[in-house]
């Protein structure tokens, strides 16, 4: 005949003298059907303990606990009598159960508030290190744009040519006024005053005083001087790059096309034309100054800065 431990129903060996199942003691002297009986009886027999059932988690306790075990609460519930079988868990082992899957679940609990933080913090760091990406990426590109720009001439400084300057046919600067000359300007002021009519004189001073940039008084000396030789068309020119210089481009335009009525292959005049009326916004009208310089001559110096000046300016 089968023998049933009296405290957790599971069946047992005749010679365990402690229940392996939940450590109870087993009487020995249980050995017949009135004290064990079989498996039914013994599953009827167990069951006749006082539980107090946790309101708070749902633990059983025995009865006479003032905490609940399982949570911690104070146990108000009600008293009942539970039976128990061999198919029935330990309490104790219920107990642990249930505190195993309230620890798992605070563990994903804990996970998952986590992980959107994490995911929160790379995706920071990623939107982050994409925007120090674009923006080096755009600047870049605009750096290569302007290097570009300049190296095709867009962005040169376009001076007219001044005919007859102390500096030969080369660009005048435009730079401001250059103070290094102002001691042979005095000089050679005191010349023209000492000599009134020597006109020659008078257009040496203008063109100093053109390519020191003192373009109102340059100015002033080339009308002195072109009131007595008009026909001057060098003389003429380089008073217009003074208006030039000035910001005056329609007075500038005017004055190179009458020097051009004098000298009608004049070059340089043909070419500061075109770098007037480009600057004045008349694309047109540069473009068609620009082609009748290279006409001119296509290999001289002028001739050939025309040339670049319509191929960096896609004329």
């Amino acid at each position: 005949m089968a023998k049933y431990c009296t405290a957790c129903g599971v069946e047992l060996n005749k010679t365990y003298k402690f229940c392996p199942e939940c450590g109870a003691a087993i009487n020995q002297k249980a050995n017949d059907e009135n004290e064990w009986g079989n498996h039914e009886n013994a599953n009827r027999r167990i069951g006749e303990k006082d539980v107090i059932i946790c309101d708070n988690c749902g633990d059983e306790n025995p009865n006479g606990e003032k905490i609940c075990s399982g949570c911690g609460a104070v146990l108000r519930g009600k008293v009942i009598k539970k039976t128990t079988s061999k198919h029935n868990l330990h309490t104790q082992q219920k107990k642990e159960i249930k505190r195993e899957i309230r620890s798992t679940s605070k563990k994903k609990t804990k996970k998952k508030q986590q992980n959107p933080q994490s995911e929160n913090v790379n995706n920071s760091g990623s939107r982050q290190f994409d925007s120090k990406k674009i923006y080096l990426i755009a600047a870049v590109i605009i750096i290569f744009v302007i290097v570009v720009l300049f190296s095709s001439g867009v962005f040169e400084s376009n001076e007219p040519v001044s005919s007859s300057s102390n500096t030969g046919n080369e660009q005048s600067s435009g730079s401001g006024i250059d103070l290094n000359s102002l001691q042979q300007i005095n000089d050679l002021e005191a010349k023209v005053n000492a000599n009134p009519d020597d006109f020659k004189l008078l257009l040496e001073l203008a063109h100093l005083k053109n390519d020191s940039g003192f373009y109102e008084n340059a100015i002033t000396l080339y009308q002195r001087y072109l009131d007595k030789n008009p026909t001057d068309a060098d003389a003429r020119i380089d008073m217009g790059v003074c208006f030039y210089n000035t910001g005056n481009y329609e007075t500038a335009i005017n004055e190179m096309k009458k020097a051009l009525e004098y000298q009608p292959n004049h070059q340089i005049g043909h070419l500061n034309l075109g770098i007037v009326n480009l600057t004045a916004g008349n694309v047109e009208e540069a473009k068609s100054w620009f082609k009748k310089t290279i006409e001119l001559g296509p290999d001289s110096e002028i001739g050939k800065k025309a040339k670049e000046l319509l191929n960096s300016h896609s004329l």
